[in-house]
């Protein structure tokens, strides 16, 4: 058998919860996510369930989703605008 790296782009995001907040780890390609209490650990935790995945997918027999290609960026703006009090729901 032959090794091989496969590159799958992970996207985490902090999420607000009854009890404070979790980071959330979706890999978009795949259709899979897992979080945790740090960034880490939903990076941590998320990897193990790109491993399991694949790993359940050549069991199966079935076919693996090409890898995320490396030119890929992402990132945010802030902006400032006036809105009026009560526009978001947070």
């Amino acid at each position: 058998m032959e090794t091989t790296i496969l590159n799958y782009r992970i996207i985490i995001e902090k999420e607000k919860q009854r009890k404070g907040y979790v980071y959330v780890a979706q890999v978009p390609t795949l259709g899979i996510s897992d979080f945790g209490k740090t960034i880490d650990e939903a990076s941590t935790n998320v990897k193990k369930a790109i491993q399991l995945y694949i790993e359940t997918l050549i069991d199966l027999k079935k076919s693996i989703p090409a890898p995320d290609s490396d030119d890929y960026f992402v990132t945010s703006n802030k902006i400032e605008v006036n809105l009026p009090v009560g526009s978001f729901a947070y």
